[in-house]
C-alpha cells in the first residue's frame, strides 16, 4: 500500500481507550513528531481490518491528518513485525509506554529516544534481558527532556566526585558533598558514582541508580505514581 512520505508517520501506541461507538482513541509516539494523540476511526467495528495491527509494542506506518492538537488516522501499515514481550519483560515494556506517556510533552521531537525505545524493545525479547539497558534508556530519557544526571561531577563545588567521598542527590541538581538534612539521598559512595559514570551498573551501583532515576522521574510525574510501576514491583514481592 503505497503512502504520501509528507504525512506518513513511524509509530507506537502508548495508551488507548474507546471513542464514540466504534473508533479508539490514542496516544502515540512517533518519530516525526513525538508524543500526539490520533484517532483511529471505525477500529472497533466488526468490519475493521486493523484490529489486530493496533497494539502497543507495534511499529506502524501509519498515514496522518489534522493541522491541530487531534489527528486522524489514514492508511496503516505494520512497519516491521510485532515486538513479542512476556512475564517482567512485559510489565517493562509497559512501564515505559506509560512514562513516555506521562512524561512526553506534545509534538516534541525526540528522534533519538525513538530509536532507543526501539532498540530497548528489542532488548526486551531477549529471555537474559539484561536490565543495564533499562537504566541506560531511562537515563537517556531524563537527558532529552533536559534532567540529564552527571554522576562524576560535584554540583556544589564543580570539582570532580571523589572516589573516598561520600554525596547526596538532589533532583535537578546532582550530587553534592555539602550535605542538606531535607535531603533523603544521603552518604552515596563516590566509588559508586564513579562507577556509574563509566557505565559499570553492577552491585550497588545498580541501587543507588535505581533510586536516583526514580527520584528524577518523580519531578516529572508529580503525586500521580506509575500504574504499572505499582503491578512490576507487586510481581516481584
Amino acid at each position: 500500500m503505497m503512502m504520501s512520505d509528507s504525512n506518513t508517520h513511524h509509530l507506537y501506541i502508548l495508551h488507548a481507550r474507546k471513542y464514540r461507538d466504534t473508533s479508539l482513541l490514542t496516544d502515540v509516539f512517533s518519530r516525526e513528531e513525538g508524543r500526539y494523540s490520533l484517532i483511529f476511526r471505525g477500529a472497533r467495528s466488526a468490519k475493521s481490518k486493523h484490529q489486530g495491527l493496533l497494539q502497543p509494542f507495534s511499529p506502524l506506518l501509519v498515514e496522518v491528518f489534522g493541522k491541530g492538537e487531534l489527528k486522524t488516522a489514514g492508511s496503516i501499515d505494520l512497519a516491521g513485525r510485532p515486538f513479542r514481550h512476556g512475564g517482567e519483560s512485559l510489565l517493562i515494556g509497559l512501564y515505559i509506554n506509560e512514562l513516555l506517556y506521562r512524561v512526553l510533552g506534545k509534538f516534541d521531537q525526540l528522534p533519538a529516544v525513538f530509536e532507543r525505545y526501539e532498540r530497548l524493545m528489542v532488548n526486551l525479547e531477549d529471555e537474559n534481558f539484561d536490565a543495564s539497558h533499562l537504566r541506560e534508556f531511562e537515563l537517556s530519557l531524563l537527558a532529552n527532556l533536559g534532567y540529564g544526571i552527571t554522576f562524576d561531577i560535584d554540583s556544589e563545588t564543580g570539582e570532580g566526585v571523589r572516589e573516598d567521598s561520600c554525596y547526596q542527590f538532589i533532583a535537578e541538581q546532582g550530587f553534592s558533598s555539602l550535605f542538606d538534612p531535607a535531603e533523603s539521598m544521603k552518604n552515596i559512595s563516590g566509588s559508586v558514582l564513579l562507577a556509574i559514570s563509566k557505565g559499570d551498573y553492577s552491585g550497588p551501583a545498580d541501587v543507588i541508580l535505581k533510586s536516583v532515576i526514580r527520584r528524577s522521574f518523580q519531578t516529572l510525574l508529580g503525586d500521580k505514581p506509575l500504574k504499572s510501576r505499582s503491578l512490576f514491583e507487586g510481581r516481584r514481592a
